[in-house]
Order: C-alpha cells, then structure tokens, then sequence
C-alpha cells in the first residue's frame, strides 16, 4: 500500500511561490497515482487553510484504512493471505 500527501508550490523562474497545489496517492485501476488539486494562489489564507484541512482528512483516511487492514490480519490471516496473491492492491 503507498500513501502520502502533501503540499507543493508552484514557483516562477525568479522564485517567487504563485500556485499552491494539494498532491496525494490515491489508487485507480489496481495502481497508486498521485494527484495534484490546485488549491489557489500560494498568497491565499483560504488556499493554505484547505491544504491542512484536505492533508487532515487524507490522514484520517488513511488512518481508517490501515485498522481495517490490521483487523483482517489479526483474526483471519489465513482468509487475507489468499486474498492478497489473488489481488496484490489488497495491500
């Protein structure tokens, strides 16, 4: 399983931050993808506030994801390592 997410600033030939972008790892067609959500302008209160509010919401996601996971894993490890030579994104 790949996860991770994060902020990125688009900077101009001088170095000056203009576009804020939220980028992620989300899965599509039984493979990890990264995406990038532009966000606004790097300047932008509203632009800053959505990245930690979208980073959060990815982490809880995430966090969710992972239990489901490890609950499978402790009460049924047999049933799961068929599944996962089945389907390897099972991970």
């Amino acid at each position: 399983m790949e996860v991770g997410c994060g902020g990125i600033g688009l900077r101009t030939s001088e170095g000056t931050v203009v576009n804020l972008y939220f980028w992620h790892i989300e899965r599509e067609g039984g493979r990890s993808v990264r995406r990038e959500d532009f966000l606004g302008r790097a300047d932008s209160r509203l632009a800053k506030r959505e990245l930690l509010r979208r980073m959060a919401r990815y982490n809880r996601r995430v966090e969710e994801r992972l239990a489901r996971h490890a609950a499978k894993l402790e009460q049924e490890p047999e049933r799961f390592e068929r599944e996962a030579r089945r389907d390897p994104a099972v991970f």
